[in-house]
């Protein structure tokens, strides 16, 4: 038995958002085996944290600032714990060794923003080699480092250090889809961040817009696709559905509705191939036709595809046999549109909801846009080339209201200001600033 504190750890069980599971365990840090940093996945466990200062100790005392160089102590003496055996340790070796074996190091191949919200932080990954911590109400922290990655599992691992010392920055990357829990937008990476305190950090990584503007889209990016048929068949029912079965391919991530459910999750291209990753999905309940052509859809659009495209058709054969035919849907326009605002950036990494009566709307002409701010009206005009916008400075009445309303007013035109590319998918326009973070989320009227 040695000297050392018995830390406690989690594992997840990787799945979609609704099927992920934590479980605990513990490890025991000695002086001769100060920190153990295990983050990545065996099979579908993934495993975390145990960094030095651990995240948290089963002991009742905290664990000093000079841990390793010390071992912990209580009333003078080395804290002794008994572990469950060894065997963690040895585990815990072997799938560090593992871990070694099994990557090669890369450079950042994706521009990648990571960020969370409780609490509020943002890791930018943008440059390679360089990655920046941030919060709202503290200074940026810089790391140098670089990021190795296992490609059959779709992971990467960043991990740099600071020329203020202090410990390592790691952060894990998976590409699945992930939620920002602020609001229905899927990025298309999943992102756990372990800082030198011991703090330990969870959230979704978005690819900035700027920098992958830079390398040559794909045909299949950048549109929306309409289904036709399955495996040569028009779905019985296809044509009833209040909302086409679609899918668009943009960043890594695939996203679309079913038939029934929306659905997110990413992909990997190369030439003509696509491997999809597992799709998370809504979980509505729906009448016919519309859970059987989900059904049929999600059965086929699985696993590994080859496509192919001619002209405004796209054809995706799976290993399976299955294939499915779609057509490119012509894309929107905001000329005509009217939009009711639910959300909002308030510059302060946070998309926050509409507070009060009246609504905050946005109507768009051919070039002029107008609405309410939620106590004065607004007007001014737009430019818009492809996904790209562009607001001119806008002028509005000059009525008072209550303070909270006026306050939210000001942070509503700025985000408004910030706006250069939208999209809009289903009833949905979602826009977004230069850094592709989101300003403006609102529903069609």
């Amino acid at each position: 038995m040695s000297n050392g504190v018995r830390v406690k750890c989690q594992s997840k069980t990787l799945g979609n958002s609704f099927s992920n599971q934590v479980k605990i365990w513990h490890l025991t840090l000695t002086p001769n085996f100060p920190s153990v940093d295990i983050f990545g996945s065996t099979g579908y466990d993934e495993y975390r944290g145990c960094n030095s200062p651990p995240i948290r100790s089963s002991a009742q005392n905290a664990i000093p600032k000079t841990w390793p160089n010390s071992p912990a102590k209580k009333d003078g003496q080395p804290l002794r714990i008994q572990s469950e055996s060894l065997t963690m340790i040895r585990i815990a070796a072997v799938l560090m060794f593992a871990t070694s074996m099994s990557t090669v190091a890369v450079a950042e191949d994706r521009p990648l923003m990571c960020f969370g919200t409780e609490p509020f932080w943002s890791v930018d990954l943008t440059e390679p080699g360089l990655a920046r911590y941030s919060t709202p109400d503290g200074d940026s922290v810089f790391y140098s480092g670089a990021a190795t990655h296992r490609e059959y599992l779709g992971e990467a691992l960043w991990r740099g250090s600071s020329d203020e010392g202090g410990g390592d920055l790691v952060v894990w990357m998976q590409n699945s889809a992930c939620s920002d829990n602020m609001s229905d937008t899927e990025h298309p990476v999943t992102a756990r961040v372990s800082l030198p305190d011991g703090q330990f950090l969870a959230g979704c990584c978005r690819v900035v817009a700027q920098a992958a503007a830079e390398v040559v889209a794909s045909p299949l990016e950048g549109s929306t696709w309409r289904l036709l048929e399955i495996s040569g068949k028009v779905p019985e029912g296809l044509a009833r559905l209040e909302r086409a079965v679609s899918v668009q391919f943009e960043d890594g991530l695939a996203r679309g509705f079913s038939g029934c459910n929306n659905f997110s999750g990413g992909y990997q291209q190369e030439g003509n191939r696509l491997q999809l990753g597992q799709l998370a999905s809504t979980m509505m309940a729906c009448p016919e036709p519309g859970s059987s052509i989900e059904n049929a859809f999600r059965a086929a659009f699985a696993g590994s595809f080859n496509f192919t495209i001619d002209g405004d058709q796209l054809l995706v054969s799976a290993e399976s046999g299955e294939s499915l035919q779609f057509e490119r849907v012509p894309p929107p326009q905001l000329d005509g549109s009217a939009w009711k605002v639910t959300s909002f950036n308030n510059n302060r990494q946070a998309v926050i909801g509409v507070i009060g009566d009246p609504e905050i709307t946005l109507v768009f002409g051919a070039e002029e846009v107008s609405g309410s701010a939620g106590c004065n009206r607004f007007w001014g005009s737009y430019t818009v080339d492809g996904n790209s916008i562009t607001f001119s400075p806008l002028a509005s009445t000059r009525m008072a209201c209550p303070e909270e309303l006026m306050e939210q007013e000001q942070l509503f035109l700025a985000a408004l200001a910030s706006v250069v590319s939208w999209r809009v998918d289903g009833n949905v326009l979602d826009m977004h600033r230069a850094d592709s973070e989101r300003a403006i989320w609102a529903i069609s009227q």
